[in-house]
């Protein structure tokens, strides 16, 4: 597809994390060729920027600019420590890269810390050394993944523990201009606007909190933050979607269920192969961890 010279610069100049910053000029051809063109234009160009302002949300898109400037934005350095003489790994999200709000930001490090120090603590390294009866590789290490919110940019599901940021959202009671954009935001269907303002179906609400990112008024708040807990996931050979072990907890909640985890590890014979959690819940059940 043929582009408009400064179509290019405008679509370059979109600031996006590492991991999807290829994907905009993608999207740009996607949107011309919706509408029957064949070249990327200035207005799709603008059109496209403005579609990932609205996915982002206006905090994440001025970090993002603040960072394609030069300037220090101080993400945390704990999302950046790399531990390679360890036997777990701690994945994170895109937020790792700004792909998100300050306060999920600091709601990720305020559990990230306390899991990489329990790991440590209750010396899993050692306890996974002492099991394997192989050459130590990729699959002997505990694999834990942590998400600013409920959309799972990347999945946690297919790791051996999930840690999955949720957020119950409200609405102030006066201030609404009743604008639809948090409904036509909501990928959930859960919001509708009622004669106050947005109405929430908590049944159908995945607590991610994107609305409140969105909302140009402000109007739509986090009033509540916890974690969801998913654990023995696997992608290998035998793939398996971890289960949900929590659908809420704080962050003392998500410490105990992970020390559970790694005491059922622990005890559990390896009867002369490898034990991974999920082998090991599939004997005890899910409910072993909590306890």
């Amino acid at each position: 597809m043929e582009w408009d010279n400064e179509a290019v610069t405008i679509v370059e100049a979109i600031p996006l994390p590492p991991v999807i910053a290829h994907y905009s000029k993608m999207d740009a051809e996607r949107r011309a060729r919706k509408k029957g063109l064949e070249r990327v234009t200035i207005d799709i160009a603008r059109e496209t920027e403005r579609g990932y302002e609205q996915s982002l949300g206006r905090e994440t898109v001025e970090l993002l600019h603040a960072m394609a400037r030069g300037e220090d934005v101080q993400l945390p350095d704990e999302f950046f420590v790399d531990e390679p003489e360890e036997l777990f790994k701690i994945q994170l999200c895109p937020a790792q890269y700004g792909a998100s709000t300050m306060e999920k930001r600091m709601h990720m490090l305020s559990i990230l810390v306390p899991v990489r120090q329990l790991l440590k603590k209750l010396n899993i390294t050692q306890i996974l050394m002492d099991k394997a009866e192989s050459s130590l590789m990729a699959h002997h290490c505990f694999r834990v993944g942590i998400t600013g919110c409920t959309n799972a940019c990347f999945s946690p599901y297919f790791l051996d523990f999930g840690i999955l940021g949720r957020f119950r959202t409200a609405a102030k009671a006066e201030g609404c201009t009743r604008c639809g954009v948090c409904v036509d935001y909501c990928s959930s269907r859960a919001i509708t606007l009622g004669e106050q303002g947005p109405e929430f179906d908590r049944q159908a609400c995945i607590m991610c909190a994107g609305c409140t990112e969105v909302c140009p008024e402000g109007v739509i708040y986090i009033q509540e933050k916890g974690y969801k807990v998913v654990a023995g996931g696997c992608g290998a050979r035998l793939p398996h979607i971890a289960d949900t072990i929590a659908e809420w907890t704080d962050g003392a909640g998500v410490l105990k269920i992970l020390e559970n985890a790694v005491r059922l590890l622990k005890e559990t014979p390896t009867s002369g192969k490898f034990i991974s959690l999920r082998e090991v819940l599939g004997t005890t059940g899910v409910d072993a961890l909590k306890a």
